[in-house]
């Protein structure tokens, strides 16, 4: 019924694999006079498993040399990062409310809007921060450093300043002190 050119992989270690014929593993069936194989399938081969990525951030920056340059140094740094990009402040609102979203790093100067009005959206109550935000801006301005953490932003970078490792530092510890407040005083408006 088979022919000696239909073969079957045994069980064996992937470098000792070794083929035999068909008839030598299939069996005549007492009740049904079919042939089956003696037991369940002889060879899985296991692919191996990549862990996704668990953090997700959202850089939202209008210059696009910028927001590539900060995208490539977190994935560099680390990856475990899923990195989103957004070039405007409606595009990073869009995707806020349609992924989820572990921080956002906003820059202050955007195409279409203030990266405050960015922030405020993103955190409508500052005193009680359900995701991770970070600014950043062009120059050094002391006053809207104060003004972007009243309004709930965990840190303040100039971009010329700043490097990938305070970058991926800040950003680790912004969504560990979000994930420290009480439950009920994390929530996401929808």
């Amino acid at each position: 019924m088979y022919s000696e050119a239909r073969w079957m992989m045994t069980e064996a270690p992937l470098g000792n694999r070794r083929r035999l014929p068909l008839s030598s593993v299939l069996t005549p069936s007492s009740d049904t006079g079919l042939i089956r194989p003696p037991h369940k399938p002889v060879c899985l081969l296991m692919l191996p498993t990549t862990k996704p990525p668990t953090t997700s951030v959202l850089l939202i920056d209008g210059n696009d040399t910028d927001r590539r340059f900060f995208a490539d140094q977190l994935k560099h740094r680390s990856s475990d990062y899923k990195i989103l990009e957004a070039p405007d402040g409606e595009a990073g609102l869009t995707l806020y409310r349609s992924r989820r979203i572990d921080c956002a790093v906003a820059a202050r100067e955007l195409p279409d809007q203030s990266g405050f009005n960015v922030l405020i959206e993103l955190l409508p109550v500052a005193s009680r921060p359900n995701l991770a935000v970070i600014m950043l801006t062009n120059g050094l301005h002391r006053g809207l450093c104060e003004i972007a953490r009243q309004n709930g932003a965990y840190a303040y970078f100039v971009k010329r300043f700043m490097s990938e490792e305070d970058l991926d530092k800040a950003i680790q510890r912004a969504i560990a002190f979000v994930g420290r407040l009480p439950k009920e005083d994390r929530y996401r408006p929808i």
